[in-house]
C-alpha cells in the first residue's frame, strides 16, 4: 500500500496537466500512487496522462460529474494512508509530501495546511507576479480565544493546500458535496473543523495556484451564486462559533461583501442570457439580503474601491451598482 494518494481530477486541462503531473513525479518522496480521474474531458487530457511511464499512475475515466464528483470517485479508490486532493492545472513543490508526511507521521495528525504561492500569469503564459500566502500560525486548538486574519481565512478554504489522513474522511463520511460549484472546498473543510480540536499547519507554500488570463466568453456563469456564498458564509459562521474566534463579524462582513462582489463580477462579465432588469433585480436580492444587511456595518474596506462598496451597498445602491457593472465589465 502506498503512504499518500495523489487524487488529480482532470477536465479540459490538456495544456496544462502535464505540468501537473511532471511535479508529482518529482516528488523527494516518492511512495505515492497518482489517480487521475478522467471527468468526461472533451479533450487530450487522458492522452497526455498517458505518455507518462509510471507505474504509480493509474487513469480511470468517467463520465462528467463535475470537479466534487471526480474527486469523491478518486478517495473511493484510493489505497493510501493519506489522500491529497490536487487540481490538474497547477502545479506543486518537490518536497510538499515529504514535508506534510513528516508532520502527520510525527504528530499523528488526520490533516494538515499549508501555505501556497498565487502565479500571476499573462495572456502569453508567462508569471508576470507572485504572491505567497503563507499563514502566520502553526496550532489553532478549538475553544481558544484566537483572531483570524483574512489570509487565513481563505487558506483554511481550499483542498488542495491540505492532506488528509484517508481513514478520518472514510470513516467520518466525509465526501465533496456532489453538483456543487464554488464553494464546494469550505463546506467540505468545515466539516473537518467541526469535528478537529486543533488544526496544525505549516508555515510554508507548497503549492503554485495559477492565475490565468482567460477569455471571459469561455468562463462559467453560475445562475445560483449567491446561494452558494450564502451556504458559505453559514459553514464559516458555524466554524467561528465552535471555535471561539475572537474577531468574527468582521470577518463575515468582509465574506459577505467580496461574494456580492464576485457575483456582480459573475453576472456581467461571463455569458449569460439574463436582461438588464434581471440583472438588477438580482443585485438587488443581495443587497436587501438579512444578512447583507446584518453584516454591512462591520465592514472594513482598506481602499478607496473597498470604501465605494459599502457605501453602495449599505445606502441600497443596486441601480448605481448595475449601472456601474455594466460599464466597467
Amino acid at each position: 500500500m502506498p503512504t499518500v494518494s495523489v487524487i488529480l481530477p482532470a477536465y479540459n486541462v490538456e495544456k496544462y496537466i502535464a505540468k501537473s503531473i511532471s511535479s508529482v513525479l518529482a516528488q523527494t518522496f516518492t511512495d505515492f500512487e497518482l489517480l487521475v480521474i478522467i471527468d468526461g474531458s472533451p479533450d487530450n487530457s487522458k492522452s497526455v496522462a498517458e505518455s507518462f511511464s509510471d507505474k504509480r499512475i493509474s487513469i480511470f475515466e468517467k463520465e462528467n460529474g463535475g470537479l466534487s464528483d471526480a474527486r469523491n470517485y478518486g478517495l473511493k479508490r484510493a489505497k493510501g494512508k493519506y489522500v491529497y486532493f490536487m487540481d490538474s492545472d497547477d502545479w506543486i513543490e518537490q518536497d510538499l509530501l515529504e514535508q506534510t508526511v513528516d508532520v502527520l507521521e510525527k504528530e499523528d495528525r488526520d490533516f494538515v495546511v499549508f501555505g501556497y504561492t498565487q502565479d500571476d500569469e499573462d495572456e502569453n503564459g508567462r508569471v508576470v507576479s507572485q504572491s505567497k500566502m503563507l499563514p502566520q500560525t502553526e496550532l489553532l486548538t478549538k475553544g481558544r480565544d484566537s483572531s483570524l486574519s483574512k489570509d487565513l481565512l481563505g487558506i483554511f478554504g481550499y483542498a488542495w493546500n491540505k492532506v488528509y489522513k484517508r481513514e478520518f474522511l472514510i470513516n467520518n463520511n466525509f465526501y465533496f458535496e456532489k453538483g456543487i460549484s464554488l464553494v464546494e472546498d469550505i463546506l467540505f473543510n468545515s466539516l473537518l473543523y467541526k469535528q478537529a480540536n486543533e488544526i496544525r499547519i505549516i508555515n510554508n507554500s507548497y503549492y503554485h495556484y495559477i492565475n490565468r488570463q482567460i477569455p471571459t466568453l469561455i468562463k462559467k456563469f453560475h445562475k445560483d451564486s449567491f446561494e452558494l456564498k450564502l451556504w458559505k458564509l453559514s459553514r464559516l459562521s458555524e466554524f467561528f462559533d465552535e471555535w471561539n474566534f475572537t474577531n468574527t463579524k468582521n470577518l463575515l462582513a468582509y465574506v459577505q461583501v467580496q461574494s456580492i462582489r464576485y457575483c456582480v463580477h459573475n453576472l456581467f462579465s461571463f455569458k449569460n442570457d439574463l436582461s438588464f432588469l434581471q440583472k438588477r433585480r438580482f443585485i438587488k436580492k443581495m443587497i436587501v439580503h438579512p444578512k447583507t444587511r446584518e453584516f454591512i456595518t462591520f465592514f472594513q474596506p482598506k481602499n478607496n474601491s473597498g470604501r465605494l462598496y459599502k457605501f453602495l451597498i449599505k445606502y441600497r445602491c443596486y441601480n448605481l451598482i448595475s449601472i456601474f457593472a455594466a460599464i466597467i465589465k
